[in-house]
């Protein structure tokens, strides 16, 4: 279990590193129901006045990150923005927890939430480590060897994670490494050749390793051996960059001094975890340390033993290593650097790294050898331990996506697989809703219970990984036992028996994506992508269990990634605009109100139509910024028509279910109302009855608040989708809007009438208004007059027009059509 000295030390940390990598009015670690920051940088009575913020108190109830604009006329009001990210312990009971961060400068809000979010994961990944395997990280916390973590995917590649040795070593605290790229501890050194070489490994992603002169924080200079190896998202992206940092200062400074100061150094040796050895220019043996033919199983011996004896006490591989060195170092006269372990033939070897070099006279002349044996087994045990960690889950023990990948990338270089076999993705439906609903301890064994179904299922010639949250990649290798259909058994076998966990009984569905070995042209990354890719398309279609692999369906994404793309560019410029499409009384004709749509006009492609950029924009989330700008825009043509003298003309804008999922509505709006000076009941929104398919208390608690503050409802699209009449009395809708579809067959037959007249019954139930929608031919206002509808819109009286022309349509106060 974590301790509070180790939370308090961990959480005082991240809050340091955060005001010393910005311009801050306050940083603070807040708790759900305190009383006050349990963490704090900055001035107390602006933390208290941070705690009572919307965001602040959303993200407690969620665990959603937010970013807010600081509220006028308050000692926050300084700030530029205020970010809140959740910092809650994954399976330990402990309150909600989130860091507030307000900010000085705008220009430095996204690289400040980026930072914000990347140092609170890994606070959260130290604060598990801590708790689930506590001797671990106790011997981990013990190690000499420093370890960080940096992160790529941010600017200039920061460290997100430090351990206590690399504080040790550098004398920096957590605080200071925290936020900044390692290059500061070079100071003014930045052109070593060693570093050229990491910037080279790093730029082609492979792992490096190199000894670098950096600067303690009080100025001294010491030599330090760095190991970093990329880490690999399953996408084949880089997300992390792990390395392994020792100070061989005293190393150096040995194998340096030897050749002039035998003396010095040999005091040294004796606090030092090293051995020394001599070689004549030849290469032929001087002197062994006896310590060291101990540890091989040699005999003692006042001459030193044949090098026959010296290799038969090593692996072959070490062997060879050494021979291969000298033989190079011989004619080149330049170091070199074997690692090797003693005894050979043991599960638990000690490990030395042996470096040999040469030394010379004051004329260059080759005079002998020296090497230093030093023994590495803290450092190699934990290369082993994060080797580990890469390429496997800790959760459920099966590959991890780069343990994956690297195991199928083996099989196709050997080619022992039948082309047809398939890679698998499969996800988990809902694990969401199981971990909200019975807790993430269920949502674990949910987890564990279908890798170990799986792997019993698929047999030991499958490889199995879990790829992500609630997702899991397979290769499922087609033989004489195992056919394509059979297979689908087997996946059928895992989650056709109901889950019986921890007194609940459940069943639990999924999602297939599949590519196959001869698609992808023997890349295990390209081949998890394409069947990652066939998920998405099952995911979209919940009907759709299985999906395959095509070049089409890669084409079509492309395009909708391509567009998508496009669409994010959009946003920022300035491409978007709002057209306005009148509401009238159906008796006079006279404009009552507006409904805003949402228009893209490319530079290049032209207007592109809704029903295209739309579905893209809620799949990919921009519906969240996109509708914030639409609301925004909305309420600033309201002010611009007041401030005019035109009078109030409500204005109604689409609201899309995912914008309910992705924040807090009834804050934007309010946000919104309250900047542009427009009162509630100038505003409608409108939503679709699909709302139902989402019925929940989190979406009825927001509908609700929006009601209470006065902004209309309206159910738009109504008798075209979810069959809502069970849940309309649920919710306080003020306005029902008769879809397009029932209006254009008034004049076909009863049954469209007998629709509409069904809604205006519903309305008049419920105190609802009726609009109806579509209507193109005076006929349609005559039977809808008739039936009892008072309002309507449709290209009869008015297209939707850009803002400028629908200000014109005010001024002149023009009956329709």
């Amino acid at each position: 279990m974590t301790g509070t000295s180790d939370k308090h030390e961990i959480f005082t940390d991240l809050t340091e590193a955060l005001a010393m990598a910005f311009s801050v009015i306050c940083v603070a670690v807040i708790v759900k129901d305190g009383d006050s920051p349990s963490h704090l940088i900055g001035d107390p009575e602006t933390a208290q006045l941070l705690m009572t913020l919307d965001s602040v108190q959303a993200t407690l109830a969620d665990g959603l990150s937010r970013t807010e604009v600081p509220p006028p006329g308050t000692a926050l009001e300084a700030a530029a923005f205020i970010a809140v990210e959740p910092l809650n312990i994954p399976h330990q009971e402990s309150v909600a927890t989130v860091v507030a961060f307000a900010g000085k400068h705008l220009d430095d809000c996204e690289r400040a939430v980026a930072l914000l979010h990347s140092l609170v994961t890994e606070t959260l990944n130290e604060l598990m480590f801590l708790r689930q395997t506590p001797f671990l990280a106790a011997a981990f916390a013990e190690i000499e060897c420093g370890v960080t973590i940096a992160d790529p995917n941010l600017e200039d590649t920061p460290l997100v994670y430090a351990n206590a040795a690399f504080e040790r070593m550098t004398g920096y605290s957590k605080a200071e490494l925290l936020g900044r790229n390692c290059r500061f501890l070079q100071g003014d050194l930045q052109d070593q050749p060693s570093l050229r070489t990491i910037r080279n490994a790093l730029a082609r992603g492979t792992d490096c390793t190199a000894v670098v002169t950096n600067f303690r924080s009080n100025g001294e200079s010491f030599e330090n051996r760095l190991k970093l190896r990329p880490i690999r998202a399953h996408d084949g992206k880089i997300s992390h960059i792990i390395g392994i940092q020792l100070d061989v200062t005293r190393e150096h400074s040995a194998l340096e001094s030897l050749a002039l100061q035998k003396r010095r150094y040999e005091s040294l040796i004796e606090t030092q975890s090293s051995y020394i050895w001599l070689m004549d220019a030849d290469g032929e043996l001087k002197s062994v340390p006896e310590k060291w033919l101990e540890l091989a199983g040699l005999p003692p011996s006042s001459d030193p033993p044949e090098l026959r004896a010296i290799r038969s006490v090593l692996t072959p591989e070490a062997a060879q290593a050494f021979h291969e060195g000298w033989s190079k170092a011989l004619s080149n006269l330049t170091p070199f650097e074997v690692i090797y372990q003693l005894p050979a033939q043991t599960l638990s070897p000690r490990w030395f790294l042996d470096r040999i070099t040469p030394v010379r006279d004051d004329e260059n002349r080759l005079l002998e050898w020296i090497a230093s044996s030093q023994e590495i087994t803290e450092l190699i045990r934990a290369e082993k331990e994060i080797e580990r960690a890469a390429y496997e889950d800790r959760l459920t023990g099966l590959l991890s996506p780069e343990g994956f990948a690297q195991r199928l990338d083996e099989h196709l270089r050997a080619r022992d697989l039948h082309p047809a076999s398939p890679v698998v993705v499969v996800d988990i439906r809902a694990l969401r809703e199981i971990n909200n609903t019975r807790g993430y301890d269920v949502g674990d064994e949910v987890l564990r219970e279908v890798a170990r179904r799986l792997t019993s299922e698929l047999g030991p010639s499958a490889l199995v990984a879990r790829t992500g949250g609630d997702e899991f990649t397979v290769l499922a290798p087609l033989e004489n036992q195992r056919t394509r259909r059979q297979l689908r058994k087997c996946m059928a076998a895992v989650f056709g028996v109901p889950f019986e966990i921890r007194g609940f009984s459940f069943n639990v569905e999924a999602s297939f994506g599949y590519a196959r070995i001869r698609s992808s042209a023997g890349d295990a990354r390209k081949l998890m992508t394409d069947a990652a890719l066939a998920l998405h398309l099952s995911q979209l279609n919940p009907a759709l269990t299985w999906s395959q692999y095509t070049k089409a369906l890669e084409r079509e994404t492309r395009k909708t990634v391509e567009l998508t793309t496009k669409l994010r560019h959009a946003l920022e410029a300035e491409q978007l605009e709002l057209y306005y499409q009148p509401q009238v009384d159906l008796e006079s004709g006279r404009i009552i109100s507006a409904e805003s749509l949402l228009r893209w006009n490319h530079p290049e492609m032209g207007f592109i139509p809704p029903d295209q950029f739309i579905p893209l924009a809620e799949q990919s989330q921009l519906i969240g910024p996109i509708g914030d700008w639409v609301l925004r825009r909305a309420c600033r043509d309201l002010k611009a028509w007041k401030d005019a003298g035109l009078g109030t003309c409500p204005v109604s804008i689409n609201v899309s279910l995912i914008q309910f999922q992705l924040g807090s509505i009834p804050d934007t709006v309010r946000r919104a109302l309250t900047d542009f000076n427009v009162a509630p009941e100038e505003l409608t929104l409108e939503i679709t009855e699909s709302v139902f398919e989402q019925h929940g208390r989190a979406l009825k608690q927001d509908l609700e608040a929006l009601s209470a503050m006065g902004i209309r409802l309206s159910l738009d699209d109504f008798g075209t989708g979810y069959s809502s009449l069970g849940h309309l009395k649920d919710y306080q809708f003020n306005e029902i809007k008769i879809d397009k579809s029932f209006v254009s067959q008034l004049d076909e037959g009863d049954y469209a009438q007998a629709i509409v007249k069904a809604t205006i019954f519903i309305a008049a139930a419920l105190g609802a208004d009726v609009v109806a929608e579509g209507i193109e031919a005076s006929e349609h206002i005559t039977t809808l007059r008739q039936l009892g509808c008072t309002k309507g819109q449709g290209y009869y009286f008015s297209r939707p027009v850009p803002e400028p022309i629908w200000h014109q349509l005010l001024i002149n106060k023009k009956v329709l059509p």
